[in-house]
């Protein structure tokens, strides 16, 4: 018999894992936005995306499932294939977390759709803020484009921009490598 213990770990273990993918999936986001750039040789591309995504926001949702998320899932195999490898075995948290993760462009893509666009389910989803939702990624196209990079919940991205998170990791990038934040991204 399953305890309320047992179903209260997994229950906890599950929401850790939603926020650590939202959070790894943002901290990609800002690294993206705050230092590719055109010019570098295998992430300019990608610069290229972003800063096109940031004038024409809804101009990725051209692009299907496959075509946004094929490099996530290279890079979740690879993870994957890691811990067998190294442990012999891939835990149900390690593959909740690279499904999320993997998804994390197409449900950065349902919170630039309208209701109409999006499966009924997602928008429920964002109604109940368990998804993020148009409103709340807003802030992240707004003004400077400089804050609330995590795209998957809700609840990520105000505790990090209440401690300045991005800023100070930015200083402490300065600080250390004279290296700052790409200009044309701010």
């Amino acid at each position: 018999m399953v305890t309320a213990i047992v179903i209260t770990s997994i229950v906890l273990k599950t929401l850790l894992i939603v926020l650590l993918a939202d959070f790894i999936t943002g901290f990609v986001h800002w690294l993206e936005d705050a230092y590719a750039r055109p010019e570098m040789r295998f992430v300019g591309g990608i610069a290229r995306e972003n800063l096109l995504h940031h004038e024409k926001p809804r101009d990725f949702l051209k692009k299907n499932w496959w075509q946004s998320s094929y490099d996530l899932i290279a890079i979740g195999l690879v993870v994957l294939a890691v811990s067998w490898f190294a442990f012999g075995e891939i835990s149900v948290w390690l593959i909740l977390l690279m499904v999320l993760s993997i998804n994390g462009n197409q449900i950065h893509k349902w919170s630039h759709q309208n209701r109409m666009e999006r499966p009924a389910l997602v928008s429920k989803l964002q109604d109940w803020k368990i998804l993020q939702g148009v409103r709340q990624h807003a802030k992240h196209h707004s003004g400077l484009k400089n804050t609330d990079y995590c795209v998957i919940t809700n609840v990520m991205n105000p505790m990090l921009e209440k401690l300045n998170f991005w800023v100070g990791l930015e200083w402490a990038i300065w600080r250390v490598t004279g290296v700052v934040r790409r200009q044309d991204a701010i």
